[in-house]
């Protein structure tokens, strides 16, 4: 057999063998997780990863790592991180025209499932934090549902906006990402 081929194989056999697409249909009509109050999950076995190029600290689930990208257009301040497939976050610093955070948050399309928002505080710095199910479609196989969506600005600096931007396949998943978001803390 081919390498190219074998490698393409063995891929595909670990992404099927990652995902039941039982368990996820299962969860295809599930509402999305409110985006407060902060869900309430077992935090002990995260890591705490420091992003210097952003100038945060956060803690998250050891099966996230750092997603590199190949292409870059510009120069800019992002991380992304994912859990196989089907569970990534993007935190980027953005610049702000002075809009406020309600004007620079995801606008909610009238295709957004069980949409919900709110404000914190987080690190001391103010936050809208927005959750819905949409913004795209997972396809698996013959299934075909929205994606657990959070999304998130902060208050950064001066004319500058911190955005995270995550989707998953399950509500669990959702309130992991959910989570994430809280434990945010802001580096000099």
């Amino acid at each position: 057999m081919p390498r190219p081929f074998a490698h393409a194989l063995a891929i595909c056999i670990c992404v099927l063998l990652k995902y039941d697409p039982r368990a996820i249909a299962a969860e295809g009509t599930d509402d999305p997780a409110p985006a407060c109050p902060a869900p309430k999950l077992q935090q002990t076995d995260w890591r705490s990863v420091e992003i210097p190029k952003i100038g945060v600290r956060l803690k998250m689930p050891k099966r996230y790592s750092e997603k590199s990208w190949a292409v870059k257009i510009g120069n800019p301040i992002v991380a992304t991180y994912r859990a196989g497939h089907l569970e990534s976050f993007t935190l980027e610093i953005l610049p702000s025209s002075g809009e406020s955070l309600e004007q620079q948050k995801i606008l909610p399309q009238s295709n957004y499932q069980g949409y919900t928002e709110c404000t914190e505080t987080i690190g001391g710095h103010h936050a809208v934090i927005q959750s819905f199910r949409g913004g795209g479609v997972i396809i698996l196989g013959d299934l075909r549902f929205p994606p657990f969506a959070v999304n998130a600005v902060f208050e950064f600096a001066p004319g500058r906006t911190l955005r995270f931007d995550g989707s998953s396949a399950t509500r669990d998943a959702q309130k992991d990402l959910l989570a994430i978001i809280r434990t945010l803390e802001f580096t000099p």
